[in-house]
């Protein structure tokens, strides 16, 4: 008998809604899953959960950090209240700490993503870190969100790096699910690619290529259009799909092995991943599209130096903390070529080279 490994695997959230108001249809869908719902908003959103809910369950602030401690903070909660599904009105960490929650609980999880700065809203998996913010490893659900709600009209209040930095996430889905494919690695289902979610990430590629440039200039102007809609899409449900069914590379295995390092600690995940990108970019470069790949993320504001993630003068030391980190991930080696800390280490500081290159020669 075939092991499901040896299976083809896509996963999807149960539905997605996006579009200007989504968030309004949280009381209602909420109500559809028992009447003792639990609502965990970040602080700037607390007030508006207030108003939505208006008085049905309870709503919690966010600590602000998918530690194990925040996690069962939340559990512990939603314990005491018996609450029938969870909620969380947020960016990735909140989304994530409440997806671990509801999964060890077996209750539903409803997600109201207020930003498009990653694709946790539609995943069935978590980062989590340290109460400091240091990468420790990474949680699967049982399944995907029940809903997902995408309010344009609450994306678009966020501050514009948040839209940029979900960019250098979802930029990293089609690179990362080719190498798994030519690798054969499995992906984040813990099997093999199907062909549409390869179609799927090289569409989110095209999506970003072809829009994201646009969608700064009109989200930075707070104007709702083809653009903007077409990037949230790509940030969340194109990259949710494309990573988790595709599988994870050497992109994400930078950023997370940045996170060793404390300045870095202010980067945003995506800023962190894009920066990866263009390190993967330097090991294996199918396509040999790096160089509009580095164009394109000066062009709308991503990391592409040590300055750019806050290591202006990076150690030799600092490089091969990172580069050790990057090695012991799996994701690494899921490249389609061999892999040591030698070659993480050039690709690195190659990418610093060619990157600080081309914010000088765009006057940036």
């Amino acid at each position: 008998m075939s092991e499901l490994k040896d299976m083809k695997i896509m996963i999807f959230p149960s539905k997605y809604i996006q579009g200007d108001g989504a968030i309004t249809f949280l009381p209602e869908i909420m109500e559809k899953y028992g009447d003792k719902p639990l609502v965990v908003a970040t602080r700037s959103m607390v007030d508006t959960a207030n108003k939505l809910m208006a008085g049905k369950g309870k709503v919690l602030k966010f600590g602000g950090e998918c530690s194990r401690n925040e996690i069962d903070r939340i559990k512990g909660i939603a314990t005491e209240m018996d609450a029938t599904a969870i909620a969380a009105i947020g960016g990735g960490k909140p989304i994530d700490a409440c997806k671990v929650a509801a999964d060890e609980l077996n209750i539903p999880i409803i997600v109201a993503a207020t930003i498009a700065a990653t694709d946790a809203p539609t995943s069935g998996c978590a980062v989590v870190y340290t109460d400091e913010g240091v990468y420790v490893k990474v949680l699967y659900q049982k399944h995907n969100p029940d809903v997902v709600l995408i309010d344009t009209d609450v994306i678009l209040k966020a501050p514009v790096r948040f839209l940029i930095s979900g960019m250098g996430d979802a930029l990293a889905t089609f690179f990362e699910a080719n190498s798994c494919e030519r690798s054969g690695s499995l992906s984040e289902c813990f099997g093999l690619r199907t062909k549409t979610a390869l179609a799927l990430s090289k569409l989110c590629l095209d999506m970003l290529l072809k829009h994201g440039r646009q969608s700064v200039k009109d989200a930075k102007k707070g104007v709702k259009s083809e653009a903007v809609e077409s990037i949230i899409e790509a940030n969340t449900l194109l990259s949710g799909i494309g990573f988790e069914s595709g599988g994870l590379g050497s992109a994400h295995s930078v950023a997370n092995g940045l996170t060793e390092l404390p300045a870095t600690h202010h980067l945003y995940h995506g800023e962190k991943v894009a920066f990866g990108v263009l390190t993967g970019l330097q090991l294996y470069d199918e396509l040999g599209i790096v160089d509009e790949i580095f164009d394109f993320c000066v062009d709308i504001g991503l990391p592409v130096s040590f300055e750019d993630l806050g290591i202006p003068k990076a150690t030799d030391d600092e490089i091969f903390k990172v580069a050790e980190s990057c090695y012991k991930y799996n994701f690494m080696s899921h490249e389609p070529i061999d892999v040591d800390i030698d070659k993480i280490i050039a690709a690195m500081k190659k990418t610093d080279e060619i990157g600080s290159a081309k914010k000088l020669a765009k006057g940036k």
